[in-house]
């Protein structure tokens, strides 16, 4: 069988981890689906930077998920100081600051800006804020756009190919149409988890859900942030909202006039 993404004969000599080692995954993946190539690429590209640059870094820290070393976690989650490429990736609302867990159970902050360390001792500023640029929110919808493909694939090699996925696909694998960007719906249920080794943690959750007859809704939770995707129409649609009727879910999306251009 051919590639999942990119269609080509192989070589297949890796399993796939449909979701990232780091976050604790070793039963959940693929074998002779996903190329070496394409592995690689996700690896190197989509997935560091989600599991650098987006809240499923602070996740990692927070619930103290160790690196393949055994080490404790920490992230840098800073924006570049200026603007790079295309899309814009540089908001100036955004908390220039890290996250680093500690054997005690604890995790600190690390702030890399004196005013906003003077915002906080004076009591101006009580929250960070972590803004999804254009570039943030790419590289996230095609995260999730990987990982509900290649879920439906442990289930359903022939489903995951067929052609109503072919644009997450290449969305996922090539960020085509590089402009365009994928609606992430969200929503946050419950309390913020206490952080400490004897407390028993779910990690992420992950589910598939088929909304109005049509519409494939790929979930993925991890801690209190619940992401959704669909998989099949990328299209910023409202029905998916009616999945969780007693929870607050919120579409996040930019229309390429918000951000061309600039």
């Amino acid at each position: 069988m051919k590639c999942l993404f990119c269609e080509s004969d192989g070589p297949f000599t890796t399993v796939e981890h449909v979701i990232p080692e780091s976050l604790g995954n070793d039963v959940l993946v693929l074998t002779n689906d996903v190329c070496d190539s394409c592995q690689n690429y996700f690896g190197k590209e989509i997935e560091k930077f989600v599991l650098e640059k987006t809240p499923i870094a602070f996740w990692r820290v927070y619930l103290r998920i160790r690196t393949k070393t055994a080490q404790n976690p920490h992230v840098d989650m800073r924006q570049p100081k200026q603007q790079k490429g295309v899309l814009p990736n540089v908001h100036v609302l955004h908390d220039n600051i890290g996250f680093a867990a500690h054997d005690d159970g604890s995790v600190s902050v690390d702030m890399h800006d004196d005013d906003l360390v003077r915002q906080i001792l004076s009591g101006e500023k009580s929250q960070f804020v972590q803004v999804f640029t254009p570039n943030v929110l790419f590289q996230f919808g095609r995260f999730l756009c990987k990982i509900g493909i290649e879920l439906l694939c442990t289930e359903s090699p022939n489903r995951a190919r067929e052609p109503d996925l072919n644009k997450a696909r290449r969305f996922a694998r090539f960020g085509e149409p590089f402009r365009h960007l994928w609606p992430i719906f969200h929503f946050n249920n419950g309390k913020m988890p206490k952080v400490a080794e004897e407390t028993e943690i779910e990690c992420y959750s992950y589910s598939m859900v088929e909304v109005s007859g049509h519409y494939l809704v790929f979930r993925f939770g991890m801690g209190t942030d619940n992401w959704l995707v669909c998989v099949n129409d990328a299209s910023p649609n409202l029905d998916i909202q009616a999945l969780f009727p007693s929870e607050s879910v919120n579409c996040i999306w930019y229309h390429e006039s918000e951000y061309a251009g600039k």
